[in-house]
């Protein structure tokens, strides 16, 4: 994000864009892509997915299985901390930790999705994601939430206040009903002795497919990080920003 952390939580960012095509990605397409990207991603490998399907025939009393089995095409930096996902119409970008700059990543959104564009027949954008996932310990075992979290459950007068865990997940609404962002923290399980963890979650997307034209592309990508560099900055207190520096 555009304010640096010593030690950021920011885990893994993730854009992903969710096409529909004229047709299918041919071998040729995505080699041509490979081309474009390979001074950054050098590493081409395949990633495999799996699906099951359950139906049931009530005429003919009968349920039936079907394993499905497929492939995708993954593009990986040297030290495989930054990669691509090429499936069909789906390509994502993910950027695990050390996180460096905002700059950095959405150079390498823009080279992949420009590349992308220039091979693949593109129809319409469906959906275009931003998400940040962080992860952070507080020192604290017995900490009080309001002293943390602006973003916390309101438990009401009568109710133990004592928690062992707690989710919360909200959706924004942004530009007018355009954009949305599920923004989820939770607590994670620690072993006894250990101080609690938690992951703040925020994804950023766009709600109405086909409602954003591929030329405005990048700035639906500034304007996706500053709302959600903003929510960061707002559901923590500065105690909390505090762990970072």
């Amino acid at each position: 994000m555009s304010k640096q952390y010593k030690n950021s939580p920011i885990t893994e960012a993730v854009c992903e864009f969710r096409f529909e095509l004229a047709e299918s990605p041919s071998p040729q397409a995505v080699d041509l892509i490979f081309k474009d990207i390979r001074n950054y991603f050098p590493k081409k490998k395949k990633g495999q997915t799996y699906q099951m399907e359950f139906s049931v025939d009530r005429k003919e009393n009968k349920e039936e299985f079907k394993k499905n089995f497929g492939e995708f095409d993954q593009f990986f930096s040297e030290d495989e901390k930054t990669f691509i996902q090429l499936d069909k119409g789906r390509l994502s970008i993910h950027k695990l930790k050390p996180y460096e700059t905002w700059d950095k990543f959405n150079e390498l959104i823009n080279l992949a999705f420009v590349s992308y564009k220039k091979n693949i027949k593109i129809k319409f954008i469906q959906r275009i994601g931003l998400r940040y996932i962080n992860n952070f310990e507080i020192p604290d075992k017995t900490f009080d939430i309001k002293d943390y979290f602006n973003l916390k459950p309101d438990i009401g007068n009568g109710l133990s206040q004592d928690l062992a865990s707690f989710f919360v997940a909200i959706i924004f609404v942004f530009e007018k009903g355009r954009d949305n962002m599920r923004v989820q923290l939770l607590n994670k399980p620690v072993s006894a002795g250990e101080n609690p963890f938690f992951a703040l979650d925020m994804d950023y997307f766009l709600a109405q497919p086909n409602a954003l034209q591929s030329d405005n592309t990048s700035n639906w990508l500034t304007l996706a990080h500053k709302n959600i560099e903003n929510t960061f900055e707002t559901a923590l207190t500065e105690k909390a920003k505090k762990l970072f520096d």
